[in-house]
This record gives structure tokens, sequence and C-alpha cells, in this order.
């Protein structure tokens, strides 16, 4: 997943397709889930209008991505 592929994406679309998404959000502070606005807003516009760097939050969401589906492969230990 690059993040050009997030620069059209309403927030709403991205926490619906990855709910890690969510704890991105939350972690910086923003009220993205839950917000009237998030099927509105891009994740740029997002970042914007919290004065954040659009660039570097679509990064922290595909790296949150991939995390989740880099680990979803994953055993988890005893099972």
């Amino acid at each position: 997943m690059s993040s050009a592929r997030l620069d059209g994406m309403m927030v709403a679309e991205v926490m619906e397709r990855w709910p890690v998404s969510i704890g991105v959000f939350n972690r910086r502070r923003m009220a993205c889930p839950g917000c009237v606005m998030a099927p509105f807003m891009t994740v740029a516009e997002a970042a914007i209008s919290y004065g954040l760097s659009p660039e570097e939050l679509e990064a922290d969401l595909v790296e949150a991505m991939e995390d989740r589906a880099a680990g979803a492969g994953r055993e988890e230990p005893g099972r």
C-alpha cells in the first residue's frame, strides 16, 4: 500500500477498510473516529485541519496497515 493511494480516500472509507487506522487517528489525537465529517474529508484534508503534515499521517497509516498485514500471517504462541 502506498500513501499515494490514500490521497483521494475519505477518512471514513479508510477506517472502514482498515480498522487498524483508527488507532493511528486516536494516537494523533484526531477525532476522526465517530466524526460526522469523516465521510466527506480526505486523509490529507483531515491532517491539514489538525495542523499535521498529510505526508506524515499517510505514512503512519500505511505503516500501521502493513504491520497489521504482516502480523495477520503469524500464529500466536501456544496455538
